[in-house]
């Protein structure tokens, strides 16, 4: 019996036919690199779902149960609405940044209906500024956000009548953050290439000296962990134009430190 599974990566910047199929090519060895060990069990893209940018893969085989668990712990899935609950945690993608006023909006792949997670300007600012008056777009500019920016977070509040859903950041992202002003590095997140691609870019530029790390936060969402005294804007203005339509922020603790100094 074949098994079918929509994984949480979302797909974009494909700017072309030819973009589109190395895409679907570099996903299916992705998917294959972490089901290797079941060489009797296949795993195949059966289609990228045009309404959420989604892939649904089909899971046929002897181990098909075990690769289908497998999957959706180390990618991830989808959620029905129904079953999202007060107090789980999930992975999600910033959406739609700067573009309200009063939060940032997290996509994490809630369906039917289909419904991102609002993190309010108040719990942005309690957690990310000690609680200072500060507006969204200082904050959105201090941390570098964009779309895409991938951000763990758990549900606090769920209006099933209004059909809206609230959360406040992880301790997994606050923790990174934490890492960053502590050992007073920076980084730099690029969207919309995958990791091969963008250590490529680094070791193309001699930059791969420069790094401590590239962290994978999904297929297309990669952060660049920076040694002492490494300029993350000096980095996106190097590897950048070998970037093609990624977009890249730089996260930096002199402007997060004035954010919450000042």
């Amino acid at each position: 019996m074949v098994k079918k599974l929509v994984l949480n990566d979302k797909i974009y910047n494909i700017t072309s036919k030819e973009r589109r199929k190395n895409i679907f090519l570099r996903y299916s060895k992705y998917l294959n690199e972490k089901t290797q060990g079941f060489s009797n069990t296949k795993v195949k893209i059966k289609k990228l779902r045009s309404f959420d940018n989604r892939f649904e893969v089909e899971i046929f085989g002897p181990e098909e149960l075990f690769v289908y668990n497998l999957l959706k712990k180390e990618f991830g899935t989808i959620y029905q609405y129904d079953q999202v609950s007060v107090g789980n945690i999930y992975k999600g993608l910033m959406v739609d940044v700067g573009k309200v006023g009063f939060g940032i909006f997290v996509d994490c792949g809630i369906l039917n209906p289909k419904l991102d997670v609002l993190i309010n300007l108040h719990v942005l600012r309690e957690q990310l500024c000690d609680g200072k008056e500060k507006s969204l777009k200082e904050i959105i500019k201090a941390f570098d956000f964009i779309d895409n920016f991938p951000i763990y977070f758990e549900i606090t509040h769920i209006d099933r009548e209004k059909k809206q859903i609230q959360g406040k950041i992880d301790h997994k992202t606050l923790n990174f953050y934490r890492k960053i002003l502590n050992e007073n590095i920076e980084a730099v997140f690029v969207s919309g290439e995958t990791k091969g691609q963008v250590k490529k870019a680094l070791i193309r530029k001699g930059h791969l000296r420069d790094i401590v790390a590239i962290d994978r936060y999904g297929f297309l969402e990669n952060i660049i962990i920076f040694k002492d005294n490494t300029s993350a804007p000096g980095i996106i203005a190097d590897i950048g134009k070998n970037l093609r339509n990624c977009k890249l922020s730089a996260i930096r603790p002199i402007n997060i430190k004035k954010l919450i100094e000042n």
